[in-house]
């Protein structure tokens, strides 16, 4: 038990409190003895001034040790606890009415008398002759004579010898041992009810423990927990918050990380898959090259086989961009420019691409004073060169490409259109997905299916989505959003 938390906290609180228990009964014993102290010094403040008044010999200021005796000894039958003892001057011990050999001091210390003879406030300690281990309060009486001289001092302490017996008697009275069982109740009942509070301020401890150990043991898919209850402290459901935070982060990185586990097999497999084909057509080229007599050896299988090469070259490239923007690894670096100026010049360059295939490739501005746009540069380009691409392949000969730009409420509207093939409905929520192959693609065309997952990994850096609309037979539009500088 004593590992638990329970049983540590339980063991703390009930040596806390014996100490505390002990410490407020040594602090009652003390206040208790001094108040009794000091009301017995205040009751008897004037015991020794009578003493003096009323004898005969002392009032004229005679110390006599015989005389003192039996006056000492009547004086103890009124009061046994009193202890009388005749100073001189300078606090040496004349007489006593203790028994002899029994005083211990021959002489008493003056400091306290001088106090109580200036009317300090009570309890006033003295030494004791019999017993100089301990301090008494006493009543004390200066002795003059008719002339005015000091003689002495007249020393009554309240309390001696006998008083100090029969208190030390009392430690094995019926009334100590009572008060000692009731001393011990009260402690048993605190442990029993810190027991109680303990275990109620641990239990949500607990359930949480628990909790986090079914958890792991159920390899962290059940993030469920026992709800705490209202009167749990806040502390503990803080940490209970936190334990669900942290539960359910845990639950996402392991759902990331599941995910690119899949999309590593997906990513080797479809590999896999785009490289066979080049790679079978490469190797074809060049094997069909080297069997050839030299007479027969045509430059169109080495033009073939480069074309693949290409081919292959292209799809590596975009396949380590498409797992870098999987993974996050792409940096973007957003500034403000003219995307008039950008898409011109992206237009200029892949003229000669739609020349080679009869396709008019135009750019249609909406006006030339488009605010400017807010975005990377360098992705921005590689976007409009796949959508360009792209429509390029699937849009026959003698057809059109237009790249048009438009104000688009406090943005600047981005598309491009084809007079191609168009895709099928069905087909339309599948043409971002990687390898994805349309339908109405060629079988000879270099397709290698990844433009446009790029593209919209790219635009998603961009936190715009790309639209895409079609009509088979009439063509097809991809057109997006970006945010303009002003």
């Amino acid at each position: 038990m004593h590992k638990t938390l329970t049983g540590q906290l339980i063991i703390v609180f009930s040596l806390l409190f014996t100490v505390m228990a002990v410490g407020l009964y040594h602090w009652y014993l003390y206040t208790s003895q001094h108040y009794s102290a000091e009301v017995r010094q205040q009751l008897h403040s004037e015991l020794a001034k009578h003493i003096v008044d009323d004898d005969s010999n002392l009032s004229q200021g005679i110390i006599d040790k015989k005389s003192l005796k039996s006056a000492f000894h009547t004086q103890m039958l009124l009061g046994p606890e009193w202890e009388f003892y005749a100073l001189s001057p300078n606090g040496t011990v004349l007489a006593y009415s203790a028994p002899d050999n029994s005083v211990k001091l021959d002489q008493v210390s003056l400091n306290p008398i001088h106090d109580y003879l200036s009317g300090d406030n009570f309890p006033i300690y003295g030494q004791d002759p019999r017993n100089p281990e301990r301090n008494n309060v006493f009543s004390v009486s200066e002795v003059y004579t008719k002339k005015g001289q000091l003689k002495g001092y007249l020393y009554v302490i309240i309390g001696g010898q006998k008083r100090a017996n029969a208190e030390q008697n009392l430690v094995i009275n019926s009334h100590f041992k009572n008060s000692l069982a009731i001393i011990l109740g009260v402690l048993l009942f605190a442990v029993f009810t810190g027991f109680i509070v303990i275990r109620a301020i641990v239990k949500p401890l607990s359930e949480l423990a628990k909790n986090s150990k079914n958890y792991i043991n159920n390899d962290f898919n059940n993030s469920e927990f026992t709800k705490s209850h209202n009167h749990t402290a806040s502390e503990i459901r803080d940490l209970e918050n936190s334990f669900k935070s942290a539960a359910q982060h845990i639950n996402l990185q392991l759902r990331q990380i599941k995910t690119t586990e899949q999309q590593r097999r997906e990513l080797l497999s479809h590999v896999s898959h785009d490289l066979r084909t080049p790679l079978t057509a490469l190797n074809g080229y060049l094997e069909t090259w080297l069997i050839s007599p030299e007479t027969n050896k045509s430059d169109v299988l080495i033009e073939n086989a480069l074309r693949n090469a290409q081919q292959l070259n292209t799809l590596v490239e975009q396949l380590f961009e498409l797992a870098l923007l999987e993974t996050g690894q792409i940096s973007f670096t957003p500034e403000t420019f003219n995307i008039c100026e950008l898409a011109h010049d992206i237009t200029q360059r892949l003229k000669n691409q739609a020349n080679q295939k009869n396709i008019d490739l135009k750019f249609v501005p909406e006006s030339e004073s488009l605010p400017l746009v807010v975005a990377d540069i360098a992705k921005l380009e590689r976007i409009l060169v796949n959508l360009i691409d792209n429509a390029l392949r699937h849009t026959p000969a003698n057809g059109q490409v237009v790249l048009a730009l438009y104000k688009h409420s406090n943005s600047v509207g981005v598309s491009v259109e084809d007079t191609g093939k168009g895709i099928p409905n069905h087909e339309l929520a599948s043409i971002f997905d990687r390898s994805f192959q349309a339908s109405n693609s060629s079988k000879t065309q270099l397709n290698v299916g990844l433009g446009l997952t790029i593209v919209k990994h790219l635009l998603n850096l961009h936190h715009t989505e790309i639209n895409v609309s079609s009509q088979q037979g009439t063509g097809s539009q991809f057109s997006f959003v970006l945010p303009s500088a002003t």
